[in-house]
């Protein structure tokens, strides 16, 4: 069924209770998940929507602003709007698994082992993670995250090796590291502190992350304790702002001070 198909489906109602840009979001948000409408598919311009349904172009800009809003559809300057491609949507209420995520959304987690060994900790991964005088090596996993064979996120992990020794051994292309580190080392991850960054992809990481350069993208740092207070991981990840919105849930200060797993949010400007 082509765009004005969908179009030709839908008539608005002009004497109910809901807005017309309401009206007008509601059906295409509805053509889009329903797959009606297809990520890269156009839309029809607004003059055209506004002739064809008999609603004024304001109306109709309204209605499209809350589906760009939405992540629904992208504008392109010189060449009109499109049907947005699917966006992983994290969440940022609570502590975080990918392939968990992934699978709540209806996509295959897929895991591509870049790096994998046990090595000096740098100066600077020294102070992150806290290292004792005499632990002075990190294993560190990198890894290429994937949805649906699509690429998500670059995450580059490093976790004291004295906690974990043996860990190398272990193949992350098909077992999760996190159910590793608690199952066979009994290490739980208690408290995270993460700090999301916009930033332009680089060419290393968008020729693996499958965009053009430069792209936009958010650099996501994260510091994870144990219930002891030991540092446990230091993770860098680079992902792909097209690809990727982030979704959080406020509450007031006295409700977020009763979860002790929240994690800590800081919006640098």
């Amino acid at each position: 069924m082509g765009t004005d198909d969908v179009i030709a489906a839908f008539t608005p109602s002009m004497t109910g209770e809901t807005p017309l840009y309401e009206q007008v979001s509601s059906f295409f948000k509805q053509r889009i998940r329903s797959g009606a409408l297809q990520p890269g598919d156009k839309i029809p311009p607004e003059t055209a929507l506004s002739a064809e349904l008999g609603i004024s172009r304001t109306t109709i800009r309204q209605a499209m602003d809350v589906l760009v809003s939405e992540g629904l559809i992208v504008r392109q300057r010189g060449r009109g709007s499109f049907v947005a491609s699917p966006k992983m949507r994290r969440p940022l209420n609570h502590l975080y698994n990918f392939t968990e995520n992934m699978r709540e959304l209806g996509a295959e987690p897929e895991s591509i082992v870049l790096d994998c060994a046990v090595e000096p900790a740098s100066p600077e991964l020294e102070q992150k993670l806290e290292l004792p005088q005499r632990q002075k090596r990190v294993f560190r996993l990198r890894r290429l995250r994937c949805a649906d064979t699509t690429p998500i996120l670059l995450e580059d992990t490093c976790i004291p090796y004295y906690l974990c020794p043996g860990i190398e051994q272990i193949d992350f292309a098909s077992h999760s590291l996190y159910q590793t580190l608690s199952g066979r080392y009994e290490l739980n991850l208690h408290h995270a502190t993460e700090t999301i960054e916009a930033i332009l992809i680089g060419a290393d990481d968008a020729r693996l992350l499958d965009c053009t350069t430069p792209a936009p993208g958010y650099r996501i740092t994260r510091t994870s304790r144990l219930d002891t207070g030991l540092v446990y991981e230091y993770t860098e990840s680079v992902t792909n702002a097209e690809r990727c919105m982030f979704q959080m849930e406020l509450y007031s200060s006295n409700a977020g001070a009763k979860n002790p797993a929240a994690i800590e949010r800081r919006v640098s400007l």
